[in-house]
C-alpha cells in the first residue's frame, strides 16, 4: 500500500519503521526539519519539510494516489483537517490521533465521520486502560489485553506463599482444568526458559501467563492473591490523562486524591470531577508528599505533562512509602534502571497510540503488542493469512520447524478463544499470539504471510510429513 503519515515524532517514527517491514510505500511530511532529515537517514522513506496541513504539500506528496493518510501530529485540528482533505481526495482510509475529548464526548454535536476520518485514535484513553490493568491485580508484572479485553496477559512472581511454588507445569494445568490458560514464559534469573510440562516452578521466578477473561479468578487463585478495592490511590499531573484516570478510578478505590501542579488546571479538573480532593502541590517535593500521607497510599499514578518529573516523584513516592507507583513517560529508555529504582511500572502512550494504529490497519502483521520487561521477548498478534503454510497442521508437528522459543500463546477464530495445546491446529484468518525473539520477528511472520516463497513453504511440508 501507498501510506502518507502527517507527523514524524515518536509515533509517526515508529508506524514508518513498522509498515516499511511489511513492504509498504511511506511517504512522511514533518514540519520539523530535523526530524525529517532523522527519519530519511534511518528509514527508506519519502520525506517532505512543512507543515502538515498545507495542501500544496499534500497534492506534492501524490496525496491522491495514496491508500491511506494516518494524521498523528501533536494537534488535534491538524490531523482532522488531513483527514477531511484526505477525504476530498479520496483516499479509502483516514486515521487521525485525537487527544482532546471535545471532539469525541457523547455531548460533542461533531460527527467526525463527516468530517473524513474513518478511524480515531484516542491515546488517553489507551494510556488509561492499561494502568488499570496493573490496578486490577496489585503486584503483577506484565499486562496486555486482547481481542476487546477478552483475551489476557499477565506476569507474576512466585512467592512462597503461592500454591504453585515447587508445581510443574503439567501439576498446575490439573490445578485449573476447566479454566484453560497458558504459561508462556518462565523468566529465572534474568533468563527465559521454554516452558515445559515437567518444567518446576521455583521462588522467584516470573511466570507470564495467557488466558481468556473468565480464567482469571482462577489465576489470581494460582498465585495467591484476591481482587480487593484499595484503600487510597493518589494522582499526580495537569493532564487530560489525570482527570480520565480519576473518573475511571472511582469504583476501585475508597478515597482518591488529585494533585495538579498547575492552578489552573486544577480548576478545570475540579469542574469536571464531582466530590474528588485536589490538592495545588508538586509531587517532586518531598514536604508536599509527606503533606498527602503518601506512606499510606496503595498507589501512586504520575500523569503529568512532564515526563521527568513522572519519574522523579514516582521515585520519591516509592522512597516515601506508596506501595505501587506508575509514571507516565514518552521513553523507553533507562526502563530496567527504574524499575531497579523502585517504579513498578512505566507506561508509554507513544507505543500504545502505534500498536493501536498497526491493530486497524489488519494487515497479515497485526502489531507487537508488548516487550518483556525481564526478559527478550516480545508478544505478536498475527492473522494467518490465505494459504499460508502452517495453516491445517497441528502444532507438535511443527516443533522441528518452530524454535522451542517461539511460543503460541492464544488463538482467535470467529468468536471462540483456543487456548492451544500440541493437536491444536491453525485455521485459515485465525489470528494468533504468539511470543517470540526479537530477531525471530521476521521469521514468525513468514509463517503467516499468503504468499510465502516455496522453498520454506516445502520445509513445512517437509517437517510436518516426518512427524506425522
Amino acid at each position: 500500500m501507498n501510506i502518507l503519515i502527517i507527523g514524524a515524532g515518536t509515533v509517526g517514527f515508529s508506524l514508518a519503521q513498522r509498515l516499511l517491514r511489511l513492504n509498504h510505500h511511506i511517504t512522511v511530511i514533518e514540519q520539523k526539519e530535523s526530524l525529517c532529515d532523522e527519519i530519511s537517514a534511518k528509514l527508506d522513506v519519502f520525506t517532505i519539510t512543512g507543515h502538515g496541513a498545507d495542501p500544496s504539500l499534500l497534492i506534492k506528496a501524490d496525496i491522491a494516489t495514496m491508500d491511506m493518510v494516518i494524521a498523528v501530529t501533536p494537534s488535534d485540528e491538524i490531523n482532522l483537517l488531513v483527514c477531511n482533505f484526505a477525504m476530498q481526495n479520496n483516499v479509502p482510509r483516514r486515521i487521525a490521533r485525537i487527544k482532546s475529548d471535545i471532539y469525541t464526548a457523547n455531548s460533542s454535536c461533531i460527527d467526525l465521520n463527516k468530517l473524513g476520518v474513518t478511524s480515531v485514535i484516542e491515546p488517553e484513553k489507551e494510556v488509561v486502560e492499561k494502568i488499570l490493568q496493573y490496578i486490577e491485580l496489585p503486584g503483577v508484572t506484565e499486562v496486555a489485553n486482547f481481542q476487546s479485553n477478552n483475551i489476557l496477559l499477565r506476569g507474576y512472581r512466585v512467592t512462597k506463599d503461592m500454591p504453585i511454588v515447587n508445581k510443574t507445569l503439567l501439576q498446575i494445568k490439573n490445578m485449573v482444568e476447566t479454566s484453560p490458560m497458558l504459561i508462556v514464559a518462565i523468566v529465572r534469573n534474568g533468563m527465559s526458559l521454554h516452558p515445559h510440562g515437567n518444567q518446576k516452578l521455583l521462588i522467584d521466578d516470573e511466570i507470564i501467563a495467557i488466558m481468556p477473561r473468565e480464567s482469571f479468578k482462577s489465576f489470581c487463585n494460582l498465585v495467591n492473591k484476591k481482587i480487593t478495592k484499595l484503600k487510597k490511590i493518589i494522582v499526580s499531573g495537569d493532564s487530560l490523562t489525570a482527570i480520565h484516570l480519576i473518573e475511571a478510578l472511582r469504583p476501585l478505590t475508597d478515597r482518591i486524591l488529585l494533585v495538579d501542579p498547575d492552578i489552573e488546571h486544577g480548576h478545570f479538573a475540579a469542574s469536571r470531577l464531582n466530590k474528588i480532593d485536589i490538592l495545588h502541590g508538586d509531587c517532586t517535593d518531598a514536604n508536599v508528599l509527606q503533606e498527602i500521607g503518601i506512606e499510606h497510599a496503595d498507589c501512586f499514578i504520575a500523569a503529568g505533562e512532564d515526563f521527568e518529573d513522572n519519574i522523579m516523584s514516582c521515585l520519591l513516592a516509592k522512597n516515601a512509602g506508596a506501595s505501587m507507583v506508575i509514571a507516565i513517560r514518552n521513553d523507553d529508555k533507562y526502563i530496567k534502571l527504574f524499575s531497579t529504582l523502585g517504579i513498578d511500572h512505566i507506561v508509554n502512550p507513544q507505543d500504545i497510540t502505534s500498536n493501536m494504529i498497526v491493530e486497524k490497519i489488519q494487515m497479515v502483521h497485526i502489531g507487537s503488542y508488548l516487550k518483556l520487561k525481564t526478559a527478550d521477548i516480545e508478544v505478536q498478534r498475527l492473522k494467518a493469512g490465505k494459504m499460508c503454510p502452517i495453516a491445517g497442521k497441528a502444532l507438535n508437528t511443527l516443533d522441528k520447524f518452530i524454535k522451542k522459543s517461539i511460543i503460541i500463546g492464544a488463538i482467535v477464530r470467529g468468536n471462540q478463544i483456543i487456548i492451544p495445546w500440541g493437536q491444536t491446529i491453525i485455521e485459515e484468518n485465525d489470528e494468533v499470539i504468539v511470543l517470540c525473539k526479537k530477531e525471530q520477528i521476521d521469521w514468525v511472520i513468514k509463517w503467516f504471510a499468503p504468499n510465502l516463497g516455496a522453498k520454506i513453504a516445502s520445509k513445512v511440508e517437509k517437517f510436518t510429513k516426518n512427524n506425522q
